[in-house]
């Protein structure tokens, strides 16, 4: 596709995360997923004719078997590492637990230089325990060529990626990275569920880039329910809530002191 934008996503699962990716313009030269359930549900899919995941070319593999080096140019890396291990269930291996993948994230923006990359994981990876770990996966992605050495552990790995970053040096393959939690039902998703977002532009693109803002929240929800937008836009009828009653859920914090349209 001559002149498209091009991605390779990882840990495709069943294809949402690509799905969005493909909706914002990318066009995938690679969807690679070990699970084979889950290969079989975008097969099916791609054969049923569902749009956006037509000339999906779906690997089923582990990735640690992929030469990335194959996809050098692609616009974006993509993809959801396993969250198992930084889940608040489970048994919080962290990084001694094998589907720890991000050190393959890692490796595909090493191996392949995207303009940018976009990885999500579980809101756990945030709390207090993992601090480290989590400074330590956003080093990598901002200094992918500065690998473990021989013999290193991960805290003497971050020592000198820290040291690194302290030093101001920004030669070789670097990347702006910034990180985020968000909240899915802030964006009009009928479900709370909260994932921390690295996003990464390499040092040569001029972007100017953040993170978007909220549509939905319990402010403007309760804004369209004052003002009757909201009962009018799903066919109901305004229910009988006096001005007090308002008072008392708190819209008026949100709204100023008077609730009078």
């Amino acid at each position: 596709m001559a002149g498209a934008l091009t991605s390779v996503e990882l840990f495709a699962g069943a294809g949402g995360l690509a799905q969005g990716t493909a909706r914002a313009g990318f066009h995938p030269r690679l969807v690679a997923e070990w699970n084979r359930d889950a290969c079989q549900s975008l097969r099916e899919n791609r054969a049923r004719g569902f749009g956006l995941l037509q000339g999906w070319p779906v690997l089923e593999t582990d990735v640690r078997h992929i030469d990335f080096r194959d996809f050098e140019g692609s616009d974006l890396v993509s993809g959801g590492p396993p969250c198992q291990p930084f889940s608040i269930g489970g048994k919080h291996a962290s990084h001694t637990d094998r589907r720890d993948m991000f050190p393959e994230a890692v490796r595909a923006v090493r191996e392949i230089r995207p303009r940018a990359f976009l990885f999500e994981n579980v809101r756990g990876l945030t709390r207090a325990a993992l601090r480290n770990y989590f400074e330590y996966i956003r080093l990598q992605l901002q200094y992918p060529e500065l690998t473990v050495k021989g013999g290193q552990d991960w805290p003497e790995h971050l020592a000198r990626l820290e040291q690194h970053h302290l030093s101001g040096d920004r030669t070789g393959l670097t990347y702006r990275v910034a990180a985020e939690v968000l909240q899915a039902a802030d964006y009009g998703v009928p479900q709370r569920r909260e994932r921390v977002f690295f996003v990464g532009f390499r040092s040569d693109v001029t972007v100017g880039w953040h993170f978007p803002a909220p549509t939905h929240s319990q402010a403007r929800l309760s804004e369209e329910q004052l003002y009757g937008r909201y009962w009018e836009r799903h066919g109901l009828p305004r229910p009988p809530v006096s001005e007090r009653q308002l008072r008392k859920s708190g819209a008026a914090r949100l709204f100023g002191t008077s609730l009078r349209p």
